[in-house]
């Protein structure tokens, strides 16, 4: 990963340690501080004085935010609970992506489905502008019947993708497979 850092869609607690363990109890940050509406900021609805915010779709449009800074590593979650019913056509996102000429992403996307269909969750990573990482993982609940928490830790030794504090993924940080994180791509 290039210099600059990814923006995130959340708060950023730093971790100390290798061990893949469930996050600590985040930081509260009012969303406005830390973050900046990137479209259809009519479609996110502030809670608890600004400290949740609520992200709806319609017909017409949904929504989207970015940091307003950029992070090194982190623990980045996300408290999400999707569209119930036909949502095919419908990608939901939860990722960190990098604004330099190289590409750098780590995400969670949910694939919209057919009524009746399970939802699927894709987890990618791109590392200076290679993908084809993708993986897909078929939820063990419905995800539409109630929020879930899906975390990202990227530390120097690895990322983890997490749901519900259950590690579902692990991508080491290995230049030689073609997995650097930002330690050892320069």
């Amino acid at each position: 990963m290039k210099a600059g850092g990814l923006l995130a869609v959340v708060v950023a607690v730093l971790l100390r340690g290798t061990a893949v363990a469930p996050p600590r109890k985040p930081v509260d940050v009012p969303f406005e501080k830390n973050n900046v509406p990137t479209w259809a900021d009519d479609h996110i609805h502030y809670l608890n004085g600004g400290q949740e915010v609520q992200l709806s779709l319609d017909k017409t449009t949904g929504t989207g935010f970015q940091t307003r800074g950029s992070y090194l590593f982190g623990h980045f979650s996300m408290q999400i609970k999707l569209v119930g019913g036909d949502s095919a056509g419908t990608v939901t996102a939860f990722y960190l992506s990098s604004q330099n000429s190289e590409h750098d992403e780590i995400d969670f996307e949910f694939l919209g489905n057919r009524t009746g269909e399970p939802y699927i969750l894709q987890t990618n990573m791109f590392s200076s502008g290679k993908g084809d990482r993708e993986q897909r993982i078929y939820l063990w609940f419905d995800p539409t019947k109630d929020y879930h928490s899906y975390s990202i830790l990227w530390n120097l030794y690895m990322i983890v993708f997490f749901v519900d504090d259950t590690p579902i993924r692990v991508f080491k940080n290995s230049k030689d497979l073609g997995c650097a994180t930002r330690s050892t791509s320069r």
